[in-house]
């Protein structure tokens, strides 16, 4: 049992405090694929019971670590979720909706089914988590990356090829960037056919 699984039975009146921080990897589920570049999630709220429901509200955060997208200089980009989550019991297949499509209210949140006597938190940290990743990790916007040529991180040197490649006349130099250009080499037969007028 992790510390983020919840007994119904200790649930009570006021709910229960939940305030664990928690490795990534105790909440990443066996099957899933690659992994998240946050070392811990700390997790905070309280689990209540509403009716026949239980609702969690509170906050996730943490810290991304990444290799910059550009430089490959280590990147911390700190995250803070709120979050709102509705259990149910049920078994796992059934998907319960807080609003069907019809309605027109897509806002609405999902509800999630549980089995058992206990609720488990862990599957839901690990989904908000992976959504609050950036797609790309850069270390700042005017980031200049590295030269192609010879690797040196351009934000912290000045490499004396880069003001070769600045100079470089498209086509002229074997380190010139022609995009997909060399593939008209490799297919004449594809060549358009321009008339001769």
């Amino acid at each position: 049992m992790n510390r983020l699984t919840v007994p119904l039975a200790s649930i009570t009146a006021g709910g229960v405090t939940i305030d664990a921080v928690v490795p990534i990897a105790e909440v990443q589920p066996p099957d899933a694929e690659g992994g998240v570049p946050a070392p811990t999630v700390n997790v905070a709220g309280t689990l209540s019971e509403a009716g026949n429901e239980y609702l969690f509200r509170g906050t996730l955060s943490g810290v991304f670590e990444h290799a910059c997208d550009r430089c490959l200089d280590v990147v911390s980009m700190p995250f803070d979720i709120d979050v709102l989550w509705t259990f149910k019991e049920g078994p796992p297949s059934v998907i319960a909706d807080g609003a069907e499509e019809s309605e027109g209210n897509l806002e609405a949140p999902a509800v999630l089914t549980f089995e058992g006597n206990d609720i488990d938190l862990a599957p839901s940290v690990w989904e908000e988590v992976v959504l609050a990743m950036p797609l790309k990790f850069i270390c700042r916007e005017d980031c200049a990356g590295l030269c192609p040529q010879c690797g040196a991180n351009l934000n912290r040197d000045r490499c004396a090829c880069r003001a070769a490649c600045s100079q470089v006349k498209l086509g002229s130099e074997p380190m010139a960037n022609k995009g997909l250009a060399g593939l008209v080499d490799l297919f004449p037969d594809l060549r358009p056919k321009r008339s001769e007028e």
